[in-house]
């Protein structure tokens, strides 16, 4: 009688009844309680129905590599600079040199592992979108010392935009074509003469 007075002052509220009120269906087979599961009644999502991730457009994908790409490159061009630093005194005319070359080698590196992050992880890495990650950032780095008022000429800050789109465009391309290769080693089951 006083479980039916509790009854009626509850809600009737399908959520209240299948959530706080203790059901038998909400036991197991072995005899203890679950907690119900939300969004246990709607049917599984299946990728064909558009469950899955959607696939990222290739925009997104590049700019996942150039931010990736600029991040390794400072981090690269901060070692590369100290240690050239170290080795050479600063009054040394080929001290410019070692530290112009080993700034390039920091962007190389980085503009390499760039294009393979992103040949490995996209979906469908196509050339130009590998190749695009190390101009793009080589462009965006070229608008950051250019607007910091470093002085040159135009011709100078021209060839030198050239040389930094060229040399991450391969180095980005080449970390592309790295990935797609071990993409398709990783794919291809190992035949059977060399399991022997």
């Amino acid at each position: 009688m006083a479980q039916d007075k509790l009854n009626a002052h509850r809600p009737s509220c399908t959520l209240y009844n299948s959530v706080i009120s203790p059901a038998d269906k909400s036991k197991s087979a072995d005899g203890k309680r679950r907690l119900p599961i939300v969004g246990a009644g709607s049917p599984p999502s299946t990728e064909s129905d558009g469950g899955a991730d959607p696939e990222r457009p290739p925009w997104q994908w590049v700019l996942i590599g150039v931010t990736a790409t600029f991040l390794a490159w400072l981090i690269f061009a901060a070692a590369a600079g100290a240690i050239v630093r170290r080795l050479t005194t600063e009054t040394s005319p080929s001290a410019s040199v070692w530290l112009m070359s080993a700034h390039g080698a920091a962007f190389f590196v980085s503009g390499f592992l760039g294009g393979f992050l992103v040949g490995r992880l996209a979906p469908k890495p196509a050339h130009r979108m590998t190749a695009s990650v190390g101009a793009i950032t080589a462009i965006t780095a070229w608008l950051i010392a250019a607007t910091q008022g470093t002085p040159g000429g135009f011709w100078v800050w021209f060839l030198l935009l050239l040389l930094m789109c060229t040399l991450g465009a391969i180095a980005s391309f080449a970390g592309g074509t790295a990935a797609k290769r071990a993409r398709k080693a990783q794919a291809t089951p190992p035949s059977p003469e060399s399991t022997e």
